[in-house]
């Protein structure tokens, strides 16, 4: 490791100049092409400001922070922001630095990271989708996040809201590992609905983003961090996706790279179902339980095939055709009293207003309540927005 203008050693905290160097520029390309001009990112700073102006490489931001008369002060308080909230900044020729992003012909030229990331052999998966979720694909993405957590697989996904965070929160309620890949600098509160599950995953997981402290959410900046999602994972569950949406871009990167693609099947109709239809029709995995992921998974992680065998003596075995149970036992399988059974099973994975619930099954309004209050309180049924109810998974 070489040393730093700061003094001593990198220590994976980064040269300052690193560090402002990646907060100015926000593309991998153009950071290489600077480095190939002038050899390091010290004398990049050290450029001659009219050079850097006229340069086509380079867009009007860029070159605007570039050559900013407070580029000495952005420097120092990049890096002392870094120091202060124990950010990390890994170069690609250092140890550390994620080997999954070799398949990447445009590599980061470093990465930042709050937190632990797991070791190159841990198997991963990412988890993708709407950030409009339905309740359907709340439930899906929280039974197959927990489940594949709890088996020991990393869930990779982007923060953001919808599946992205409900993925990740399920990972961590699991007992399991999650990374977050941020289209923004690691500090910057995107979105803020978001920033208590932030915390969280900084101290139970990781936070990782190629962009350096203060950099915004652009635009821009989130289809090109879907690269490093995929990168990392050893293939990409997709729950809900529209026809066109930037979860297809993920998909796009991740095949490029060689990953298996896995996608829930929606219902006919629904425009957050079609982008998952349509991969399926080209050939993705379809899957309707986290076993089938462990299963193809198993080949490269042998360790996984213990919870294989799990699921396989859980699974009810309808070989019979349908079970017919009395009243008494099903009730005892399933922990409820009979007014509470006859709710649940007018409850779906899609919400059903209170008013239909009353309808349907001849409950008086008071028995109604106090059996929905006992069901949400069990764990069965969720409301998802007041006076809609739903299955939990």
């Amino acid at each position: 490791m070489r040393p730093t203008s700061e003094g001593g050693i990198r220590n994976n905290m980064g040269n300052s100049y690193d560090i402002w160097l990646s907060a100015a520029v926000n593309s991998a390309a153009h950071i290489e092409h600077l480095l190939q001009k002038y050899g390091d990112a010290e004398a990049v700073f050290h450029a001659n400001e009219r050079e850097i102006a006229d340069d086509p490489g380079l867009t009007p931001s860029e070159k605007a922070f570039l050559t900013s008369s407070e580029k000495e002060e952005n420097r120092q308080s990049q890096y002392d922001y870094a120091v202060r909230n124990d950010i990390r900044m890994i170069l690609r020729n250092e140890e550390g630095y994620p080997k999954r992003f070799d398949c990447l012909s445009d590599r980061p030229y470093g990465v930042f990271v709050q937190g632990k990331l797991p070791g190159e052999d841990v198997p991963a998966i990412a988890v993708v989708g709407s950030r409009r979720a339905s309740t359907y694909g709340t439930n899906v993405a929280e039974h197959f996040a927990s489940v594949l957590a709890a088996a020991g697989i990393v869930i990779i996904s982007g923060l953001a809201m919808g599946i992205d965070g409900i993925s990740h929160n399920s990972a961590l309620q699991a007992g399991g590992m999650t990374v977050g890949v941020l289209g923004s600098g690691i500090g910057v509160p995107y979105p803020k609905e978001n920033w208590k599950l932030y915390q969280a995953m900084r101290d139970r997981g990781a936070i990782l983003s190629e962009y350096g402290p203060g950099v915004p959410p652009l635009k821009q900046n989130f289809p090109h961090r879907n690269r490093l999602i995929s990168a990392l994972s050893d293939g990409i569950l997709v729950v809900e996706a529209a026809e066109r949406s930037g979860t297809l871009i993920t998909v796009d990167r991740g095949l490029e790279q060689g990953k298996d693609v896995f996608a829930v099947p929606g219902r006919i109709g629904d425009r957050n179902s079609e982008g998952c239809l349509n991969l399926i029709r080209q050939g993705a995995f379809l899957v309707t339980e986290p076993d089938q992921i462990l299963e193809e998974l198993a080949s490269n992680y042998p360790l996984l095939r213990k919870h294989c065998s799990q699921f396989e003596q859980l699974s009810f075995d309808f070989s019979d055709g349908l079970r017919d149970f009395n009243e008494n036992s099903e009730n005892l399988i399933l922990g409820i009293a009979r007014d509470e059974k006859v709710v649940y099973d007018l409850c779906r994975l899609d919400a059903r207003h209170f008013d239909e619930l009353l309808c349907l099954s001849g409950l008086t309004v008071e028995r109604l309540s106090e059996v929905l209050y006992s069901l949400q309180h069990k764990g069965f049924v969720r409301q998802a927005v007041p006076n809609y109810y739903s299955r939990k998974g």
